[in-house]
């Protein structure tokens, strides 16, 4: 089998700076508190309860960790979200009067299943959870390992402006210079500056965009996949007037369930899967580059699951948000079979823990499925011993569960 990862001389460093320096970021971003908010993503647009149903006939070659038994159920719980680092208006370019005209940006929707048995990728990993984490846009827009350490240093001494990351461009250095001018057009895609257009069209909701999950995966033995969530009806129009509302997002979100009647909103999970052989001479493209997009013509996005998301619940309650708050996301949540890959992933799994630890959140809540209808709703008791809503304040004014 082919090498499926090539990690660089030096990485390891690298990322304990990258964790270094993201400390350093929420230092400053949350020092006069009342509590400190994620490295990335702190704005939520609500949080749902949904069901991750395996579709039932899967061909034999699908059928790999979570989805290994056709027709199985897991309880879910989703967080969709800004990618910004800054809690900030939804809205990203201001209009000839200043306010808020077009609501394009990155958003996210991060997956966490209940209930997952089999191999756990971090050792003391007692979750018994598997974490599917995307973006709006089917790439990322920093390369490895060594750009975003680039970023992080520039965030840090330039106070939350990146924008001197781009005198990369100039650099003498090719690949560098060829790897900033990549990130420059996929920022200008996201804001919708660049032709070609934006890679989606402002969404009317968080449950109208697509999410892919940009970074690679392995599936199994022997194949590689990138994932993502495909709205199965999603609405479109102008959301030119709602998106002066700097928490469009949030309001959309509600209104869209209030809508639906209690009829549910999903989403098809779907799989793009590749053999590691097929990566012979491509694993420095097409796995530690993520702003490498994998040909769909090539290998096609194929559905392994449906996600439900039940319209008829509570997603304003405050046992909803502070629930919301306390959850940890990172792709090492999860069974072998499904290992993250590639430099950014690497990173991933060093700077999400030193991030949830910071704000007080070294765990999420364990939450047995069958818990999952009622905690969501704010209907279940406060059981400490089971990671129920009830916390006690941290000393880095998170809290700790």
């Amino acid at each position: 089998m082919a090498a499926i990862e090539n990690i660089p001389q030096g990485e390891a460093a690298r990322i304990d700076h990258v964790a270094a320096l993201t400390v350093q970021q929420l230092d400053r971003r949350y020092a006069s508190g009342p509590r400190c908010l994620r490295g990335v993503h702190p704005k939520d647009h609500g949080c749902v309860e949904a069901l991750f149903a395996v579709s039932d006939s899967l061909p034999p070659e699908l059928r790999v960790g979570i989805f290994a038994k056709p027709g199985d159920q897991f309880a879910a719980a989703i967080r969709f979200s800004n990618a910004s680092p800054l809690v900030t208006p939804d809205s990203l370019e201001p209009g000839a009067d200043g306010k808020p005209a077009v609501a394009h940006g990155s958003r996210g929707m991060a997956i966490k299943l209940y209930g997952v048995s089999g191999d756990r990728l971090m050792p003391g990993d007692h979750e018994r959870t598997q974490d599917f984490l995307m973006i709006n846009q089917p790439v990322f827009a920093f390369a490895n390992v060594e750009d975003y350490e680039a970023l992080s240093k520039i965030i840090v001494d330039f106070k939350e402006d990146p924008r001197p990351f781009f005198a990369r461009v100039a650099s003498p250095d090719k690949a560098i210079s060829g790897r900033a001018k990549r990130t420059l057009q996929i920022v200008q895609q996201v804001k919708a500056l660049a032709a070609p257009p934006s890679f989606q069209p402002p969404p009317m909701s968080p449950f109208d965009n697509r999410y892919f999950s940009a970074a690679p995966f392995l599936f199994g033995e022997g194949k590689v996949m990138k994932f993502s969530a495909v709205p199965v009806n999603p609405m479109t129009g102008d959301v030119s007037a709602a998106c002066q509302d700097p928490n469009y997002l949030r309001a959309a979100l509600r209104k869209r369930m209030e809508e639906a009647q209690g009829k549910p909103i999903c989403f098809d999970f779907q799989v793009q899967v590749r053999s590691a052989d097929s990566l012979a001479g491509k694993v420095d493209t097409d796995i530690e580059d993520v702003c490498t997009l994998w040909d769909e013509a090539q290998y096609p996005f194929v559905t392994v699951a449906r996600i439900t998301v039940p319209s008829a619940q509570d997603v304003a309650s405050p046992a909803r948000q502070e629930f919301c708050e306390t959850l940890v996301y990172t792709p090492w949540h999860g069974l072998k079979e499904h290992r993250p890959l590639g430099g950014i992933n690497r990173l991933r799994q060093k700077v999400y823990t030193a991030s949830s630890e910071r704000r007080g959140c070294p765990a999420s809540p364990e939450i047995p499925p069958q818990d999952v209808q009622a905690l969501l709703g704010g209907g279940a008791p406060a059981r400490p011993d089971r990671g129920g809503l009830r916390g006690t304040p941290s000393p880095s004014g998170g809290l700790r569960r």
